[in-house]
């Protein structure tokens, strides 16, 4: 399995994600902060299906930008996976014809810009090569992670969240499980914050590794921009053999 982390800057570090998406085997997204900014675009119009984990603008900022930048270019349009809230927000907070075009309505009058389909918690729903499972998190909207899977791998994307627990029930009884990328927001200073705000500060981030009862890699991501350098010193601190922050613009194969 292929994972990357697209990034949405030039020149600064590889750590930094102003927004979010990880694209899976270069066919597809999960989130689309950045998915309309991957350059050649011919890069984006190899994707084929974008999972939402949730509706906030630094997982959904680019959706637009994509579906317009590939829009005629394939057979078949693009595939929108999100739960109903995320779904809801789309039509009535994006394209709405005041923010952005209608493409919603659009789809239904001529060659579509974008397939929505919903996601209900647990079911898996299979995308080519890949298996994609959405597990219910806590943030402050309804949100998804994601178990993905294929005939070798199984690799756990925990993104927006508090302390939870039904996804870690799902990856310690996933006996292919290779990696987890987890969320790190905050430093430690800003842990208040990271509470209020649904996320986690390093030493939240740091119990909910402990959970994980594989020696498999996890890999911190969703670093906030304002305090990157301050978190990764704050996981060098602790970090052990498997624990690392995740690299934009980096294959990782797994």
């Amino acid at each position: 399995m292929k994972v990357e982390l697209i990034s949405s800057t030039s020149g600064m570090s590889d750590a930094v994600q102003f927004g979010m998406t990880v694209l899976l085997n270069d066919h597809t997204a999960l989130d689309a902060g950045t998915l309309g900014f991957l350059w050649p675009i011919d890069r984006q119009r190899n994707v084929r299906h974008v999972f939402l984990s949730h509706s906030h603008i630094d997982h959904v900022a680019s959706l637009p930008a994509f579906l317009d930048n590939v829009y005629g270019s394939q057979q078949q349009c693009p595939i929108v996976l999100a739960g109903p809230e995320t779904l809801h927000s789309l039509k009535t907070d994006v394209f709405n014809d005041r923010l952005w075009p209608d493409f919603i309505r659009l789809s239904n009058h001529g060659p579509p810009f974008v397939q929505l389909r919903e996601l209900m918690p647990f079911q898996t729903c299979d995308v080519g090569d890949l298996r994609i499972t959405p597990i219910p998190l806590n943030h402050v909207v309804p949100t998804y992670g994601f178990l993905v899977e294929d005939n070798r791998s199984s690799v756990a994307f925990i993104t927006d969240t508090q302390a939870t627990d039904a996804v870690w029930e799902i990856v310690n009884s996933c006996k292919s499980l290779k990696a987890v990328f987890l969320e790190c927001s905050f430093p430690r200073r800003c842990r208040a914050l990271a509470r209020q705000s649904g996320h986690l500060s390093v030493d939240t981030f740091s119990r909910e590794t402990n959970r994980l009862r594989t020696d498999v890699p996890v890999f911190a991501y969703h670093l906030k921009p304002a305090f990157c350098e301050e978190i990764m010193e704050e996981i060098a601190g602790i970090a052990s053999g498997t624990m690392s922050v995740a690299r934009t613009g980096h294959p990782y194969q797994f």
